[in-house]
């Protein structure tokens, strides 16, 4: 049964006739009759209007009860007169439901309004238990409020008290100390010592309170008792909409929170944690920190501005509390609205009488249609003539939905009761107002007294959301089981601390039970009601002012919302009328648009009066955080630490485990929390901060980075639909495989990437094959991921927008910090594009006397089939060099079979590597191949799908670096070994750098540093040195073979490198349609590579697909700049080993080998240790002299092949 705060007792009532129905149900040879009581619609019609005479008059009798229990809460007999009243009321209730409601099947009925109130008859809530049940629970419930309200604690100056000595009680005494001592150690002793007192002492009832309630959800057809709180608000999205509206309103109250948070930094010093984000529980002049108006005083931004509060002027006057409900009757008079006299009349309570009662103001509706009360102990100062309007607005609600059957007598939610008196109040409180009734002399309503008037307001009602938000978020996980008993006080500090950032100032236990410190807890009264209520109150209250004129949001020189005062207006009295008669007989979103004209309820109207304030603390705030920006980066920078860590740890382990569901579900979590707080902390300290302010450079260039988001700016369901497109494309690609050329129909086994496949397009000749295992390889990958690339496609430039730029593309080339960016490659790529030329005709015409007739398919084109260059991607051509290199009888530049005649094991490859550095006088990178520390080295044979493309890992703590390579005994992979420990030096060579900055000076940077070692460790006088060739001639032929075999490798690779950017920064800037991407990259590969796909491709493939980084997300420009730089840096090097003199022929540069130069180490480092801490021209500078990037040296370094 609902009606509101109301309960009813039994008695007489007549039953309507019921229709008796028969059917014969055939039950073997016999035939059973069964009657069905079942009511037309007439019957029900009159069985309900029987139903709503015989309530009204157990309401009124339930009401007169719990009032008296209320305004005399030790009267023992009068509590036994309440129980009474509520067993026999149930039974009343029961009787009802078993007769006419338990089997009505609602949905029969064609009234809206009959089967409206049959559903809220279905639902009996408590009363649905065994009357033994419903008892205990009441027992329960009374222990639970005798604890709360008879608790008292020692006062601060006598903490151990006697029996006989003075007690403090919540009110007066505790809320005393909480809203005006100073002593921070006063506070911590009265919050701590009430939740002794109260909550500690109720969790076993609370217990067995979950246990009752919720067995009434289910005897009512509800999952838990959250659910049937829930369905009050007939909104089946009820969690979503409360997600969505703690959203829209949690920017402006993390805003009052950090200007609170500063301001109480200049009070308590050092006994707030400068390190914490979060506010002490404690300090926020409320015992539950729900309302910080008791810090005004103290923290109000304009000491000297006018002060809004009309208590003096009050008591000057010789105010009452009957004056101050006349004046609030009068108020809701000039509306065009009844008298409310009655409610402060005999009957009512409005001052504190002799006799203990519950102060805690209320407005009570005793069903008569005529009796209607106000209790309150009203004192005259301001905060009181507020609420006295606030409980007026509940009797006007009463009274306007009077004359609705008693069902429909309720708000249209529970919400809608608390925002109305609201909603008027904030009416009432405006100096405009105020100034009208004579209690407002001098008010200069400067730009000063008006954000003074707002930080009040917000301190009340901002301060309120998220404590408003929590308290029901955790019932709900109480009463659902999602939380267990074990945990419910650490759940209670973990939703206060997320939502409002406070923390307590004393170890909590699970001993503790801090949520029973709260009135509403013991109550059992539902508390969602009101955050959506001090929502809703400025959606209607931003409509009545609408409607009176008084505020028109269409016009820059309308006066503020906040300044709005609708008091006289009939119009706006209209609006009300229009909306609160109908209590509950409409559905809640027919009643909002009546009062506002909207059917959804919003936070906007919230934000438009609080704007000024808004513009004010982010102001304030940015000067804050300035000011001790340092700190608040060294703070973050520890963190991230932390959760940078976590997250390469989980990242990580799906490499070396891939397809491994559980691994995956971590690695989403971890990437979630760790999205979501970097995210948090732009917001909280980086969104509006200017690096340039900052005369420190060092935190300067940290802040370029901390200020830029985009990704972890994504809402959830973004991030978590991005993260998706881009597991499955991974997961796609790792795990490919294809059946082999000779055995179409897999019957022998599948082929990996990785080796299989790598060795057929290396060594095979056979141009069927090699097709073949080229066109699987794309129908088994690219193809399959296309419609995942669109998705991901679509949300990074979501992503890209949220931080600025136009695209993801533009994104991306923003780390390269160079405004010509494009441009610049292009103009790099146009300088090598001649050289690139002569290297491909070479090649070409030596493919073309390999496959002969076979290449004639391309005749009319340079181009040369994209599956003959001896690589899947045709990015090196090395793999060809046995076939075309130019002198045949020479020395083969090849140490991999020196390799396997050694006999070495993996391990001593890299031992070998991690020598080269260390003789250059950098760090040691031993521990990046431990594989006892995590490092992967070689192919797992424990049958673990693993990521075997060679990678280099950073874990974020200075200490742990891996390699994770599936290592071959080859060439190829000995130089790639030191490729990798490029990446390892990098990092440790920057690893003091802070977080922020610990990268590459630009995205090209990291590549190059390990492929600049690699020109060294390839050359054949390094391989000589170290022992791995033998019988090599330094002849013209050895060294063009030599240079050949590397332009094959880094030279072929350079179209490549730039093309794969080039094509989607395309996409990303939706130059190309979705049906002619493929085509468009065969454009691009034609244009600068110059190869051919070699079988008709269509719209469905996606090639691009088929190689790691578009689906691993991973930027390949920087490869291109790599291969460039790569050579920059080797020029400097060797000139600075004294390896390279461009006047002494014996000195090329291509023969240069720096091992065991410190000098060439020194510049290294004085380089790489910079980390990005600089733009990335003075890290250039401190390696090369330089500060552009060259392609002077690469071509140099070709000259004799060139």
């Amino acid at each position: 049964l609902r009606i509101g705060d109301r309960k009813s007792v039994s008695g007489n009532h007549v039953r309507p006739a019921l229709g008796l129905h028969e059917e014969q149900i055939e039950d073997g040879n016999m035939k059973v009759v069964v009657q069905r009581n079942e009511l037309t619609e007439e019957e029900m019609v009159a069985a309900l209007e029987q139903y709503d005479l015989d309530v009204r008059v157990h309401c009124n009798r339930n009401s007169i009860a719990n009032w008296n229990v209320a305004t005399d809460t030790e009267n023992v007999e009068l509590q036994e007169v309440q129980n009474n009243v509520s067993l026999e009321y149930a039974k009343f209730r029961n009787d009802y439901y078993e007769q006419y409601f338990k089997t009505a099947n609602v949905d029969s009925y064609q009234s809206d309004k009959v089967r409206k109130q049959l559903r809220m008859l279905k639902d009996l809530g408590t009363a649905a238990l065994p009357a033994e049940k419903l008892a205990s629970l009441n027992r329960v419930m009374r222990k639970m409020d005798t604890a709360y309200q008879l608790a008292e604690v020692c006062p601060y100056t006598n903490q151990q008290c006697g029996p006989s000595d003075p007690k403090w009680t919540l009110d007066p005494e505790m809320e005393k100390v909480l809203a005006e001592s100073h002593d921070y150690d006063e506070l911590v002793y009265v919050w701590r010592r009430w939740r002794e007192e109260s909550g500690k002492k109720m969790r076993s009832d609370y217990k067995d309170y979950v246990e009752l309630v919720n067995e009434a959800a289910r005897l009512n057809g509800y999952d838990d008792y959250g659910d049937l709180w829930r369905s009050k608000y007939d909104d089946p999205q009820l969690r979503q909409t409360l997600d969505r509206l703690w959203g829209e309103v949690e920017p402006l109250y993390a805003e009052l929170h950090t200007y609170v948070r500063y301001r109480l930094f200049d009070l308590y010093g050092e006994k707030m944690d400068e390190d914490n984000p979060m506010i002490p529980a404690h300090l926020l002049g409320n015992m539950w920190a729900q309302s910080w108006a008791n810090l005004y005083d103290r923290l109000k931004p304009f000491p000297e501005a006018s002060l809004v509060d009309v208590t003096a002027k009050m008591k000057e006057l010789g105010y009452n509390a009957t004056k101050m409900f006349q004046m609030s009757d009068e108020f809701y008079q000039s509306l065009g609205l009844p008298s409310s006299a009655m409610s402060y009349g005999p009957k009512a309570v409005i001052e504190k009488p002799p006799q203990k009662i519950v102060c805690h103001a209320s407005a009570w509706d005793f069903c008569d249609g005529e009796d209607f009360r106000i209790k309150m102990c009203t004192n005259v100062n301001m905060e009181d003539f507020i609420t006295v309007h606030h409980e007026m607005g509940h009797i006007m609600y009463f009274m306007l939905y009077k004359d609705q059957p008693n069902l429909f007598r309720t708000g249209a939610t529970p919400a809608f009761h608390e925002a109305i008196g609201d909603t008027i109040a904030l009416s009432v409180a405006t100096p405009n107002h105020l100034r009208k009734v004579g209690l407002l002399d001098e008010y200069a309503d400067s730009q000063a007294d008006n954000v003074n008037a707002l930080f009040e307001m917000a301190l009340e009602r901002v301060a309120f959301l998220p404590f408003g938000y929590l308290i029901d978020m955790w019932r709900w996980d109480v009463f659902s089981g999602a939380v267990n008993e074990s945990q419910w006080n650490a759940h209670w500090w973990k939703l206060r601390e997320k939502y409002q950032k406070v923390y307590a100032p004393v170890e909590r236990t699970e001993d503790d039970f801090d949520p029973g410190a709260k009135y509403h807890i013991p109550a059992s009264s539902q508390y969602i009601a009101y955050f959506l209520a001090h929502i809703l109150e400025f959606q209607f209250y931003r409509s009545l002012c609408i409607e009176a004129g008084q505020y028109d949001p269409a016009s820059e020189s309308s006066q503020p919302l906040h300044k709005c005062d609708f008091f006289n207006s009939k119009a706006a009295g209209d609006k009300l009328r229009e909306g609160l008669s109908l209590g509950y007989s409409e559905d809640w979103q027919v009643a909002l648009e009546k009062l506002t004209g909207e059917r959804e309820i919003s936070g906007k109207a919230l934000l438009d009066y609080f704007e000024p304030l808004y513009r004010f603390l982010k102001e304030e705030n940015r000067k804050f955080k300035v000011a001790e920006m340092g700190h608040i980066v060294e703070r973050y920078n520890e963190q991230y630490s932390l959760a940078c860590n976590a997250q390469v740890k989980a990242q990580y382990a799906t490499q070396v485990d891939v397809g491994n569901p559980q691994l995956q579900q971590e690695m989403t979590e971890i990437m979630n929390a760790n999205t979501q707080f970097v995210l948090d902390n732009y917001n909280h300290f980086f969104a509006d901060v200017d690096p340039t302010m900052v005369s420190d450079p060092l935190l300067s260039r940290q802040l370029q980075f901390l200020t830029e988001i985009s990704i972890n700016k994504l809402p959830q369901d973004s991030l978590a639909k991005l993260q998706f497109a881009l597991g499955r494309m991974q997961n796609t690609y790792s795990s490919a495989k294809i059946c082999p050329f000779t055995d179409q129909s897999c019957k022998t086994g599948e082929l990996s990437l990785d080796p299989e496949m790598y060795e057929i397009m290396a060594k095979s000749e056979n141009y069927d094959e090699l097709l073949y295992t080229w066109k699987e390889w794309r129908r088994s990958t690219g193809r399959l991921m296309k419609r995942d690339y669109a998705d991901y496609v679509e949300i990074m430039n979501r992503a890209a927008t949220l931080g600025g730029y136009n695209d993801m593309g533009e994104l991306w080339r923003g780390a390269f910090e160079q405004k010509d960016f494009v441009d610049g490659m292009k103009r790099l790529w146009s300088e090598l594009q001649p050289f690139y030329s002569e290297l491909h005709a070479y090649v070409r015409r030596k493919l073309k006397a390999i496959y002969g007739e076979r290449m004639e398919d391309h005749a009319g084109k340079e181009n040369i089939p994209a599956h003959l260059l001896g690589n899947m991607w045709a990015q090196s051509w090395v793999n060809l060099y046995d076939r075309t290199k130019p002198f045949a009888n020479t020395v083969e530049l090849d140490i991999t079979e020196s390799l396997k005649a050694k006999n070495f094991t993996v391990r001593q490859l890299f031992e070998i590597a991690n020598e080269f550095y260390v003789g250059l006088g950098l760090p040691d990178n031993s521990m990046s191949y431990d594989v006892t520390r995590g490092a992967m080295i070689e192919k797992p044979t424990d049958g673990r799908v693993v990521t075997c493309h060679a990678s280099a890992w950073d874990f974020c703590d200075r200490e742990d670096f891996r390699i994770k390579m599936c290592t071959r005994m080859n060439m190829e992979d000995f130089v790639t070994i030191h490729h990798e420990m490029g990446h390892i030096n990098y990092y440790i060579l920057y690893k003091d750098q802070p977080v922020t900055l610990r990268s590459g000076a630009n995205p090209g940077f990291h590549e190059a540093v390990g492929d600049t070692i690699s020109l060294s460790v390839a050359t054949p006088k390094h391989f000589e040195k170290i022992g791995l060739l033998e019988g090599y001639r330094d002849s013209y032929e050895e060294n063009i073979n030599a240079l050949y075999q590397k332009a094959l490798d880094r030279v072929a690779f350079l179209p490549f490198g730039l093309l794969i950017d080039m094509w989607r920064w395309e996409i990303f800037a939706g130059k190309v349609e979705y049906s002619q991407w493929n085509e468009r990259w065969w454009q691009l590969r034609e244009e600068y590579q110059k190869v051919s796909a070699p079988v008709e491709r269509d719209g469905d493939d996606f090639d691009p697909g088929a190689k790691y980084h578009i689906p691993y997300d991973s930027q390949y420009v920087s490869y291109f700049i790599a291969h460039i730089l790569d050579m920059q840096l080797h020029k400097a090097l060797c000139t600075a080993a004294n390896q390279y003199d461009p006047n002494d022929p014996t000195k090329p540069l291509h023969k240069c080998d720096i091992d065991g130069s410190r000098r060439a180490g020194d510049l290294l480092r004085a380089g790489l240790s910079l980390g990005r801490s600089v733009h990335w021209s003075e890290a250039l500078k401190a390696m090369t002299g330089e500060t552009e990037l060259r392609t002077d040296a690469l071509l140099e370094y070709y000259k004799p092949l060139a």
